[in-house]
């Protein structure tokens, strides 16, 4: 009875053994790999599948990633719209106080003349 089963776990040990030496590795997980085509070439059903699902995995991530980057963009460029919106409406501002200031001078300057003419012709 000893005999039957360590020859059986024998058995079962060498069966395992042989399977798993000759089960295909499974290819690294990158870009280049996670083809389509790529994927196909996988012989082993098993190893095929648990790659497939990690390569929809790394694009996940790598899409996550893309998006974040994007986002970040959109951010800074945003900022800096707004600064430079900023900066045109503060500069807008201060054209339109100079322009106020100008004919406010002019104004004055042509009240004063207007007063020395008066003056002048009153003397």
């Amino acid at each position: 009875m000893d005999t039957i089963k360590s020859k059986y776990i024998v058995g079962l040990l060498a069966v395992a053994a042989l399977t798993t030496a000759c089960s295909e590795k499974m290819p690294t997980v990158n870009q280049e790999n996670c083809t389509q085509a790529n994927i196909q070439k996988i012989e082993d059903s098993k190893v095929r599948e648990d790659f497939s699902d990690q390569c929809f995995d790394f694009r996940i991530e790598q899409g996550k990633e893309k998006a974040s980057s994007l986002l970040e963009q959109g951010q800074d460029k945003a900022e800096e719209l707004y600064d430079d919106s900023a900066d045109a409406i503060e500069d807008g501002a201060d054209a339109v106080g100079d322009a106020w200031d100008d004919s406010v001078d002019a104004v004055e300057d042509g009240a004063d003349a207007a007063a020395d003419e008066i003056d002048d012709a009153t003397k």
